[in-house]
């Protein structure tokens, strides 16, 4: 039975005796060898039959085993070609002739005259890095086609969570925008403003525990949860009891949402909201005057208290619900933490208070209002990123 080949060997030396010889013994080894007389001729042979070792004399006739050397190392084609110089030494040494071969782009080398068993040792010792960087190659193939279909997939992921997002509109009375910027491109927060079948409509901003696809699938699950929950008759209280059951029952024990669970009453002019382990929404409400000749001023934004725990945490929580007036001309801001909690390079974060004053000076369009909070958050940590998944909603009653 024929020996399997080892690998393709180019043997380039002025000299046929030496050439004979190691066509001799790398053949017998197992190696294919190809022969060159010169550097000339090793760069024609090199177009025939590409070599997975070249080893070549330095004092080739020609082109030098240096020059070569350098040739076959200046191209993007027969760079990983391992190269081997042979070093005359007339019975010494020269280390610098050596570091020269090796700052050329030498892999290795060896002195003349030849030692048979030193010469398969360099060359089987050659190959076995041959070997390692086909490997790696090859693993570097398989991981960048890895690499690009996760991307392809975390495109689709992000482009599918994006149309979760309700679009800017109007709901009724009620007109509504957000801001929303996940890390990575997909993530944990979500948001949803539903018109309710009897009338009003229910609003929902959710971060849920951790950041990308696990993250993302269970916002999914809140969101649907949330929209099947508001069918029946009720509001917040019993929304985030059942969403609640849903989320402990459906997530592994670490996983947890906060939320904010609100329904915007018009005939009521009520906002009834639970605020189950998550920032306090901000509500800036319009005061009327003595003069009726001046009409409405906005009065001082304030922060939503009554917090509640997260969802998810245990089944028999209990929850706070709260209602307050919500009269034409007020706005709600509703967000997660990502927007206040992201530091900037000095280790600083905007904080709700913070946030809560950038509301004393909002603009009057809705869109206008909701950048202009966003870009102030942004550059309060600028140039730092935001660490964690932001959204911003912004809802202002218009009737």
């Amino acid at each position: 039975m024929p020996q399997s080949i080892k690998g393709v060997v180019l043997v380039a030396d002025g000299e046929a005796v030496i050439r004979d010889m190691l066509l001799f013994y790398l053949k017998r080894s197992g190696y294919q060898v190809i022969q060159a007389e010169d550097g000339q001729d090793a760069l024609i042979e090199m177009t025939r039959v590409r070599p997975d070792l070249i080893l070549a004399d330095l004092p080739l006739p020609e082109i030098s085993g240096d020059q070569l050397c350098k040739m076959v190392k200046g191209s993007s084609e027969t760079r990983e070609i391992y190269f081997i110089l042979m070093i005359p030494t007339d019975g010494g040494t020269s280390i610098d002739v050596t570091i020269d071969a090796l700052s050329v782009g030498a892999d290795d080398t060896i002195s003349k005259p030849l030692r048979s068993q030193e010469m398969l040792a360099r060359v089987e010792s050659a190959f076995r890095i041959i070997e390692m960087q086909k490997e790696i190659k090859q693993q570097n193939r398989e991981l960048t086609i890895y690499r690009e279909k996760v991307q392809g997939e975390m495109e689709l992921a992000s482009r599918l969570q994006m149309s979760l997002l309700p679009d800017i509109g109007t709901i009724g009375p009620y007109q509504y925008t957000h801001r929303y910027q996940p890390v990575g491109g997909i993530g944990g927060d979500i948001y949803s403003i539903t018109p309710l079948p009897y009338g009003g409509a229910a609003l929902l901003v959710a971060d849920v525990s951790g950041h990308g696809v696990t993250a993302a699938l269970i916002s999914a699950i809140v969101k649907t949860s949330f929209e099947y929950h508001i069918r029946a008759r009720g509001g917040p209280l019993a929304w985030a009891q059942s969403m609640n059951r849903d989320l402990k029952r459906n997530t592994m024990d670490e996983q947890f949402a906060t939320a904010l669970l609100a329904k915007l009453d018009p005939e009521a002019g009520t906002l009834t909201y639970v605020c189950a382990g998550h920032v306090p929404p901000i509500c800036i409400s319009q005061c009327v005057t003595d003069s009726p000749s001046k009409g409405p001023e906005p009065a001082a934004p304030i922060a939503l208290g009554g917090a509640s725990p997260p969802l998810g945490m245990d089944e028999g929580m209990s929850f706070a619900e709260h209602t307050i007036d919500f009269a034409p001309g007020d706005r709600l801001v509703l967000y997660t933490d990502g927007l206040v909690e992201s530091e900037s390079k000095s280790g600083n974060s905007l904080g709700s208070e913070e946030l809560l004053q950038y509301c004393f000076t909002l603009p009057t369009d809705l869109e206008d209002a909701a950048s202009q909070l966003f870009l102030r958050a942004r550059e309060y940590i600028d140039p730092s990123e935001f660490a964690d998944d932001v959204t911003l909603v912004v809802v202002d009653y218009i009737k």
